[in-house]
């Protein structure tokens, strides 16, 4: 679409805040019927697979948040608790949403994004432990739902302004997916470095923490510019791991990724399709480890201010055979702003 060139990533030619559109077939009479009926039997898979999702949803919340509380004063137990019921309720909701199996694939950089070998990733991918960093990119709510599922894990919300993180919930990450960036934190809201919440959830939490260092949500096609999240952390990297993975979906008429619109409606037509289908590769985590990374000691404008940061999109890179844009937080909110005027003046045009 020509009124969106603005935001058109002007190395690799990609509309990254777009949302993915099938290509065009030819059909005849017979294909159209088909394709009709296809309609009526989508309807009524959408409607019992919604009421599925939301008592899985409100079975999730009554377990989870109200049951799972008042274990809070027994961590141990709490958290075995809180990571069983949520890795089976969210997997449940993947389920009914139509995931009903994740293809998921640890690679190597090595091979530019290939399968890593069987002996080797059984023995080098590790374990996620507690204060662990997983980066991954941000297209859709449905991640959310799949990184629930495998780490229980804290969820983090990004501003630029102080450069800090907010842990937020379950529930505060699926609200914020695809919606306007807030480049600071409201008022009265605690942030923390990412060296600071890495330390808060080794001491309190026994947690993994997930952060989207693009801050915001893109369509799919490619990576948006990382924010300096990793930029006050020293190298080599001591006290966690940093776990990357890369989330891909495949589609024909409908695609999951979100980016802009209405999210209730985007989810609707999401469980109307028969079959979605979710793509998860990660780096085996002997080639993300950080902990023998040293800076550069050549005095160089070529330096990123990020090192590490520069480093993990490499890396998302090559594991998920994305490209690199010039596009971020800023460029996603002034294509917000003139999407809703736009939305707005046709609603006008045709009251």
């Amino acid at each position: 679409m020509e009124k969106f060139s603005t935001w058109r990533d002007a190395s690799s030619g990609i509309q990254p805040f777009l949302p993915p559109t099938p290509s065009r077939k030819d059909s005849d009479t017979v294909t159209k019927i088909i394709i009709l009926f296809e309609y009526i039997l989508k309807a009524i898979l959408g409607i019992l697979k919604l009421l599925l999702v939301l008592a899985a949803t409100i079975l999730l919340f009554i377990i989870v948040d109200i049951v799972g509380f008042t274990l809070t004063p027994i961590k141990p137990v709490h958290r075995i608790f809180h990571y069983l019921f949520t890795s089976i309720l969210t997997r449940l909701i993947l389920f009914f949403m139509g995931f009903y199996w994740i293809h998921s694939e640890a690679v190597s950089s090595l091979t530019k994004g290939r399968g890593a070998p069987k002996t080797r990733e059984r023995t080098k991918k590790g374990g996620v432990d507690t204060g662990d960093v997983i980066v991954c990119n941000w297209t859709s709510y449905v991640e959310i739902f799949y990184l629930a599922f495998r780490f229980d894990p804290i969820f983090t919300q990004y501003y630029p302004a102080t450069n800090t993180l907010r842990p937020i919930s379950l529930w505060k990450a699926i609200w914020t997916t695809g919606s306007y960036p807030n480049l600071g934190p409201p008022i009265g809201i605690e942030t923390f470095t990412l060296q600071e919440l890495v330390n808060y959830a080794k001491t309190n939490q026994s947690k993994p923490i997930v952060i989207f260092p693009e801050g915001t949500t893109s369509n799919g096609r490619a990576l948006l510019k990382f924010n300096p999240i990793f930029k006050d952390i020293s190298i080599p990297v001591k006290n966690f791991k940093i776990h990357i993975f890369t989330v891909r979906y495949e589609f024909e008429n409908f695609s999951p990724t979100f980016t802009v619109g209405n999210k209730f409606w985007h989810f609707i037509k999401l469980c109307c399709q028969f079959i979605n289908i979710l793509q998860v590769r990660s780096l085996i985590s002997d080639e993300s480890s950080f902990s023998r990374y040293s800076a550069p000691t050549a005095q160089s404008s070529a330096v990123p201010e990020d090192i590490i940061g520069s480093q993990v999109l490499d890396y998302m890179s090559q594991v998920g055979r994305l490209r690199k844009t010039g596009l971020g937080m800023a460029e996603k909110k002034g294509f917000l702003d003139f999407y809703k005027k736009r939305a707005s003046g046709y609603a006008k045009k045709n009251r």
